[in-house]
């Protein structure tokens, strides 16, 4: 028999739901969690200021390497390249990247000392070397130009118009003989002038033989004399009358000879043509003797001395030198590059393929030069601007200073330094363009400009900020102008890169 079992009781209130615990469990944990997010949150956060503090404090700054005028203390980024701004490494007054406040070179306008860290001079691979006293003497070398020389130069004309009948020198170039004929020539003039002299020449025989009165025979040896006369002033060589007497016939064609050894350097001459009086038709050089022109810098100029021991040396010959001398020293210097012309003379050897020494060849010139003594740095420590010369001294510890210096003669790969630096400074050889880009930068955050401090013109910093407040934010807005001025939009950006109090 089955039982029926009892209702429950309306009094007996229900039990939660199935997962109820469990769902308070997730609750309370989520609140734990969001608890202890928050607290590291804040934590974080006032630690970070914390730290700031503590750097600012501690004089930690962080500037751009690419726009060191962007100066902050506090890490972040450039905000005109994003790049990562450095940290100043400890134990420097001032960031690699900025020059040193008040650090400015006396006689270098422009400049100011430059800090680099060891990982930047391995970086830029930097060469030094020490200023020493040594013999200067030796040679000083130049550039030269072979030329041909003026002593030797022949202009062969005519004095007398005419046709050229026969040319016997065709070729530019050809090597002649003292006294060879280049070409003959027909003339009108010349021709009648022989036929006066051959009549008053019988005249003159005549008279000689018929033994007539004084007076007759002085006129037949004056019709003579002057009608030989006449010949030579057209130019007809002594030898060139004697045979045309003896044979006793005008010559119609008259030759031109070249009047010195040497090489057909120029012909106008042509068979056939009609020749003008004064007109050029050959020039003959002998290149026995050869110039040499080569340019003297002016400070060298007082080491140079007419009679002075010379050699050359020739790309084509290398190795092979040819003696020689200087000769004459030009008066005027060039303007243009400052360089004085100086003439050697030397002897030109001859072979199977003509003159070694040709008209036009380019060779290096070693001028003999007295031994003194002097301090002396490799040539490429010096940066030379055209108007001025200096180079970077290094006093240690990274520190690069520039140094106006008097430079004197140009050995080789050396230079002569008269003023600027003592014996036993080490100066800066490879990388100082680097360094001088380097120094011209960090100058002009300082707010120096080539006069030596002078302000920028057309400045607006002086509005933009208080000078009496914020100097050094003046100085950073002005370093802006004198880095990006003329560089489109990237002056402004500049500027405004620059934390301004208000902000």
């Amino acid at each position: 028999m089955n039982v029926p079992k009892d209702p429950p009781s309306a009094e007996t209130p229900p039990g939660p739901p199935r997962g109820a615990a469990t769902m308070a469990i997730v609750r309370w944990a989520l609140v734990l969690l969001t608890g202890l997010l928050a607290t590291g949150s804040i934590l974080s956060f006032a630690g970070l200021h914390l730290g700031s503090g503590t750097s600012a404090s501690s004089g930690q700054i962080y500037y751009c390497p690419m726009h060191p005028s962007v100066v902050e203390n506090h890490p972040g980024e450039c905000p005109i390249c994003s790049m990562t701004l450095v940290r100043k490494p400890e134990g420097k007054a001032s960031p690699p990247g900025k020059a040193v406040l008040g650090a400015r070179t006396a006689g270098v306008p422009g400049l100011a000392d430059v800090d680099l860290t060891p990982e930047r001079i391995q970086l830029i691979g930097m060469r030094t070397a020490t200023v020493k006293r040594e013999a200067i003497g030796g040679d000083l070398r130049t550039v030269g130009v072979v030329a041909a020389n003026e002593r030797g130069l022949a202009q062969i004309n005519t004095r007398f118009g005419g046709w050229i009948q026969k040319l016997l020198v065709s070729e530019t170039g050809e090597r002649v003989r003292r006294g060879q004929i280049l070409a003959t020539i027909y003339s009108p003039e010349v021709f009648r002038a022989e036929q006066e002299l051959l009549l008053a020449h019988g005249w003159s025989t005549a008279a000689g033989e018929a033994k007539p009165s004084p007076d007759h025979e002085d006129l037949a040896g004056g019709l003579d004399t002057n009608a030989r006369r006449r010949l030579e002033l057209l130019g007809i060589a002594p030898q060139e009358i004697d045979e045309m007497l003896r044979i006793g016939k005008a010559v119609e064609a008259i030759p031109i000879r070249s009047p010195v050894d040497g090489y057909v350097v120029g012909k106008n001459a042509v068979a056939g043509v009609a020749v003008q009086p004064g007109s050029v038709l050959f020039e003959v050089a002998d290149l026995s003797r050869v110039w040499v022109n080569a340019d003297i810098y002016e400070q060298d100029i007082s080491r140079i001395h007419v009679g002075q021991r010379g050699r050359l040396e020739l790309a084509s010959y290398p190795g092979e030198m040819q003696a020689g001398k200087v000769t004459f020293i030009y008066p005027v210097l060039d303007s243009g590059n400052r360089t004085l012309r100086v003439r050697l003379e030397f002897k030109n050897k001859s072979d199977r393929n003509g003159p070694r020494l040709r008209p036009g060849m380019y060779g290096t010139v070693y001028l003999d030069l007295p031994s003194t003594a002097g301090l002396t740095v490799p040539a490429e420590a010096v940066v030379d601007t055209g108007e001025t010369h200096y180079l970077f001294v290094s006093k240690g510890g990274g520190r690069f200073t520039p140094r106006m210096v008097k430079v004197g003669a140009h050995l080789k790969d050396k230079v002569e330094i008269l003023s600027g630096v003592a014996e036993g400074e080490t100066v800066v050889t490879t990388g100082n363009f680097l360094v001088d880009s380097e120094s011209r930068l960090r100058a002009a955050i300082e707010g120096q400009t080539s006069s030596e401090g002078a302000a920028v013109q057309s400045s607006t910093c002086s509005t933009e900020f208080d000078a009496q407040r914020f100097p050094d934010k003046v100085q950073a807005c002005r370093a802006c102008e004198i880095q990006h001025r003329g560089m489109g939009t990237m002056e402004d950006d500049c500027k405004n890169a620059i934390p301004k109090p208000w902000r």
